[in-house]
């Protein structure tokens, strides 16, 4: 017994090292991968809110080149009134804190009533001197304001008057007004957001003592995430600049509560592990102990047992040619809610119907089944399902004709499974791919809601823009029927274009119920029109290429059609904004070849992980790390499948990535 006890032993114990070492490797490969992550969160946290104020500061000093316009052309001498109730509207159509303008004979007008302190010289302060030397729009150094008691910022912006005279024109803002946009950006592991300069100075903090106070950060790093230690804690962060200015948002992490987690995970895999090395200890005496007990009782039923292995889990019944019941198991009258007497020295007949819990159709098609495979000598099958006790069940039922060496009939064999369940999950799996599909397509619909905003601003700036130039220049009575038609024509120019922005987009969404004829290119290009101007924002190109030749006319689903190529354009968008080295180019290319489309679309953005290939189309793989949901393109497969009858594959993984739609051109209704 001891031989076979410590041979056990030995093995367990290289298995058991073996196994540590791997807990240790699995604990380096997650620290590397949380580490990856967390640079990742941070990075792609902080650079999408530096953009959101970036886009704000853009605003502005659009904002101030609008004024601008507005004033140079009047005589500050002789207009002083009209330019300061000028300044005041453009405050508050803007929403600066206040607006005034410099003129180089050192006069200063106000959009808000202001006390000039004594020895105030225009052309002496520090922004007028920065804007008229640099000769463009300047952002001024934050700075604690007397009078409004906030750190405000000015946005200033030069120009020559009618007169010729210098003038700079600054817009105030309190940087409170972007305090949410900092301070609000979610990190993980008890992580914080701020506003520095490139001084070190912190401008907005959720402490608000630390405000104006330098940074433990200190300067700037050349690496975008950096570790730095202080006296209590050990913090990871990271920092991204904000366009036009000097202003940088940190992140900021708790190393401690970052890799608490997986600190904790390794403690409970080893306990695991030791715990499971005195188990298998503990069972191999148990095994040792009883290793040599025979059981004749098992030898005697091993080749019953073996000629049914391959049924676990169904109810099974045995009777001769003459349709005597020879054998039947414990499922077999679980499954059929019968007594063993009831079946026990009977005959497989109609008139000792053992499938009596079954409504008459089902236990007649049965029998007529039996029939079948006695008489042709082949296995018959049959699904169906009936209600017992107001719940539904669903039963699998296969006859296997029993034959002797020369092909006589010597009997059969029944198989009954219960195949409830399975059909449960079908039902389940089909309720969850419609929820998904609902969930795509609200994702798909945050999406282009975003572009369709990035289509309206211009139009409703300009619009509100003219409006107040209408309202001004009636209420001086400067107002003419030239003037008024031209901006009349201006403003529904602008509204006949949200007016085709927002009936594109209805289209776009609204379902297919049947197939229609549409031509595939306009369809792209209607994708396109909606998606286009957020796109442009991000610098990224759209090309489509076709053969002008070539008849685009296809009967399908024109919708469903669409949301695939929205998805795949929206995937390139993410990959090529991923990595800014690559070529900001997306090309979409239409062949058409054995009455089916060859739509292909190609980025050269960072390429798709080696990690994720082989489940690339399964459901919740995403190839945008933390961002996405993983059911893009899952769904996009189904739809080109399922619905289009067509294919959705990956032709290329990186430089480019390409994917290919085969779309027929010609589709069933029903199909």
């Amino acid at each position: 017994m001891k031989k076979p006890f410590f041979k056990n032993i030995k093995l367990i114990l290289i298995f058991s090292f073996i196994f540590l070492g791997l807990i240790s490797s699995n604990y380096m490969v997650n620290l590397q991968i949380l580490q990856g992550m967390i640079k990742d969160q941070q990075t792609n946290t902080i650079k999408s809110a530096s953009k959101r104020i970036s886009k704000w500061l853009d605003q502005k000093i659009d904002s101030m080149n609008v004024i601008k316009t507005f004033i140079k052309n009047l005589d500050h001498e002789t207009h002083p009134e009209y330019i300061q109730n000028l300044l005041l509207q453009s405050k508050e159509v803007a929403n600066f804190a206040n607006v005034y303008v410099g003129y180089e004979d050192d006069i200063i007008l106000s959009g808000l009533k202001w006390d000039r302190p004594t020895n105030y010289d225009t052309i002496k302060r520090p922004w007028y001197i920065k804007t008229t030397n640099r000769n463009s729009t300047t952002i001024t150094d934050p700075y604690y304001d007397v009078g409004f008691k906030k750190v405000v910022v000015a946005i200033c912006t030069p120009f020559l008057e009618k007169n010729k005279k210098q003038a700079v024109v600054c817009g105030i803002l309190p940087l409170n007004n972007i305090r949410n946009e900092v301070l609000d950006i979610p990190l993980p592991y008890d992580g914080i957001a701020y506003l520095m300069d490139r001084h070190g100075k912190i401008l907005l903090h959720p402490n608000k003592e630390q405000e104006l106070k330098n940074s433990v950060y200190g300067l700037l790093a050349k690496e975008r995430t950096t570790t730095v230690n202080n006296e209590l804690n050990e913090y990871i962060f990271s920092h991204d600049h904000i366009n036009q200015s000097n202003w940088f948002i940190i992140a900021q992490l708790n190393k401690n509560s970052v890799y608490e987690k997986i600190n904790l995970q390794l403690i409970i895999n080893l306990t695991i592990y030791g715990l499971s090395l005195l188990g298998f200890i503990f069972l191999n005496m148990l095994y040792t102990k009883k290793q040599n007990i025979s059981d004749e009782k098992l030898k005697k039923t091993e080749t019953l047992l073996n000629h049914f292995i391959d049924y676990g889990g169904r109810g099974i019944l045995i009777a001769d040619s003459k349709n005597k019941i020879l054998f039947f198991n414990s499922l077999f009258t679980k499954y059929l809610k019968l007594k063993k007497t009831d079946i026990n020295d009977t005959y497989l007949e109609a008139t000792n119907n053992i499938f009596k819990v079954y409504d008459s159709k089902i236990h007649t098609q049965i029998y007529k089944k039996i029939a079948y495979a006695k008489h042709f000598k082949k296995s018959e099958e049959h699904s169906f399902e009936y209600i017992f006790e107001n719940k539904t069940f669903y039963f699998e039922i296969t006859i296997l004709p029993v034959l002797s060496s020369d092909k006589v009939y010597q009997g059969l064999m029944i198989l009954l499974k219960d195949a409830t369940e399975k059909e449960k999950e079908k039902i389940y799996k089909k309720e969850q791919e419609d929820i998904l599909f609902q969930q795509a397509k609200m994702a798909d619909l945050g999406e282009m809601i975003a572009a369709v905003s990035h289509q309206w601003r211009q139009p409703l700036n300009s619009l509100s823009i003219m409006v107040g130039n209408l309202l001004q220049f009636r209420q001086f009575g400067r107002l003419s029927d030239e003037m008024f038609e031209e901006n009349l024509n201006h403003c529904m120019t602008n509204i006949h274009y949200l007016a085709d922005t927002i009936e594109t987009f209805r289209n776009f969404y609204k379902p297919s119920k049947k197939c229609q004829k549409f031509h595939v290119d306009k369809a792209i290009d209607e994708v396109f029109y909606i998606i286009s101007p957020h796109f442009k924002t991000l610098g990224i190109n759209l090309q489509i290429i076709k053969d002008e030749r070539e008849d685009m006319t296809c009967l399908n689903y024109k919708n469903e059609f669409q949301q695939i190529v929205a998805n795949l354009m929206h995937n390139a968008k993410d990959a090529i904004i991923e990595d800014k080295n690559y070529s900001k180019t997306i090309e979409v290319e239409i062949k058409t070849l054995d009455d089916n489309f060859y739509i292909s679309f190609k980025d050269y953005g960072c390429g798709i992980s080696k990690k994720i290939q082989n489940q690339l189309f399964q459901s919740f793989a995403t190839t945008k790390k933390d961002k996405g949901t993983g059911k893009g393109l899952y769904l996009s497969k189904l739809i080109a499948k399922n619905k289009l009858m067509g294919s959705l594959t990956i032709k290329n993984y990186s430089n480019p990535t390409e994917f290919l739609i085969v779309l027929p051109s010609q589709k069933e209704e029903n199909g």
